[in-house]
């Protein structure tokens, strides 16, 4: 084995990983305004749904469901409600002035408001834009779609007075003028020059000599910017990976009598999945979701186990005395990809071309499904024997079938299946998981 050399450059083509991305910064953003709708629930004493986008859903958005009973004394009928929706999406704009931007859509009844990429907007003004979609305000103090029709009209004749919410990169991203840029224009000029001046009768000789200069000089320019030294800057990528889950294999049992102390229980299972996976590479949570039933809906955990693109779904719910237990494992076709250059700036001789990461799909290949068999086998093998330990130890005489239900291996690998890529929100809070 080689030995490390010391002062060695990292060369790998490998981005770097960071917890403070813009991105990571729209999930807090998220949660600040998912927070200021449930607060203004509180105070107008009315209990609705909020739905959060989950966990590698990008970009992050909370969702306001209610229907509510007609307002005024007339008696309505039992059924008669107006229904009311507030969805707020938060993005990420790497390299802006701002690093986030909010759209929100409103709909009571007949009634519907929207704005698109506001920079600000801040905890009140979603209180606000509750508020009136739940009927008991007025209209948001940032929804002021007159004014800024006006306003846009005004910037477009007057190129110096900045359009509403304008959103510009920074200054240090921003293209910028060079010495090779302002010798190619005075080339491209006399170049022109040269030609006028060779449509004067008389005046061929000087003419020909002028744009002869003129071409000349662009010549250079181009040489020039050919031998310029083109450098790419990108963003580091979240830690949180999107997520395009495709189903593998799965297991699952319902065992009979140990749900009586469930919550005991629960952590137990928990607890012999999840000791040691550190050891291994695994991150190991507890994560909430939402599901749609057949009137209404249901938010529930699971345990989450991961590992690269391979993910567990561990499953531990109570049902009466019995407890079901089971897991789902999951490929992801979903990774961070870079974009078009956001900008193109000259620093130093070197053109620097600034790039951001949007969700992109990834082809999974078969060390990816090795390394989910790996991780599935792995979460299998602890629950058997904590299952296992908990029959014995109860006196409880049930035959459980520890088969894992396989997928097929092809079909696991079928990009036809993934084209769309990336996790989407889904209609309201049956987003893809």
């Amino acid at each position: 084995m080689s030995q490390p050399i010391e002062n060695m450059i990292d060369a790998r083509p490998i981005r770097p990983i960071s917890d403070g991305t813009p991105w990571a910064t729209a999930v807090i953003r998220r949660d600040e305004l998912a927070a200021a709708i449930r607060e203004a629930l509180q105070r107008e004493k009315i209990e609705a749904a909020v739905f959060l986008s989950a966990i590698g859903n990008y970009p992050p958005w909370v969702r306001l469901e209610a229907w509510l009973p007609p307002a005024g004394p007339s008696k309505a009928s039992a059924g008669e409600r107006e229904r009311a929706t507030l969805e707020i999406a938060i993005s990420a704009k790497p390299y802006h002035e701002h690093a986030t931007v909010v759209s929100a859509k409103a709909v009571r009844g007949s009634k519907e408001i929207a704005v698109t990429d506001r920079p600000e907007f801040n905890a009140r003004e979603a209180g606000e834009w509750t508020r009136f979609a739940l009927g008991r305000g007025k209209k948001p103090s940032n929804y002021t779609p007159g004014r800024d029709t006006l306003w846009h009209m005004i910037s477009g004749m007057l190129p110096f007075i900045p359009p509403p919410h304008r959103n510009r990169l920074e200054k240090k991203y921003r293209a910028n003028w060079t010495g090779l840029g302002v010798l190619g224009v005075i080339s491209a000029l006399i170049a022109f020059a040269g030609l006028q001046t060779l449509g004067v009768r008389g005046n061929e000789p000087a003419g020909a000599a002028i744009l002869l200069l003129g071409i000349m000089g662009c010549i250079g320019v181009v040489v020039a910017l050919r031998r310029r030294e083109h450098h790419i800057s990108v963003l580091p990528q979240p830690v949180e990976m999107p997520r395009n889950l495709g189903l593998v294999d799965s297991w699952h049992a319902v065992i009979s009598d140990i749900g009586r102390d469930f919550p005991a229980v629960h952590a137990r299972i928990v607890r012999a999945v999840t000791d040691g996976g550190q050891g291994v590479g695994l991150v190991c949570r507890t994560e909430a979701y939402t599901h749609s039933r057949p009137n209404g809906y249901e938010q529930r955990e699971r345990l989450v186990v991961s590992k690269d693109q391979g993910m567990v779904h561990v499953h531990i719910y109570p049902f009466g005395n019995d407890v079901f237990v089971g897991w789902q494992a999951y490929l992801n076709w979903s990774r961070w990809g870079e974009t078009k250059a956001v900008s193109t700036r000259v620093s130093d001789g070197h053109q620097i071309e600034f790039r951001d990461v949007t969700p992109n799909i990834y082809v999974p290949n078969q060390f990816d499904l090795i390394d989910l068999s790996s991780l599935s086998e792995f979460v299998h093998r602890r629950l058997e024997r904590e299952i296992r330990a908990l029959l014995k130890e109860k006196s409880i005489d049930q035959e459980i079938d520890f088969k894992i239900i396989r997928g097929d291996r092809d079909r696991a690998l079928d990009e036809s299946k993934h084209k769309d890529g990336g996790s989407k929100k889904g209609d309201g809070w049956n987003y893809k998981s």
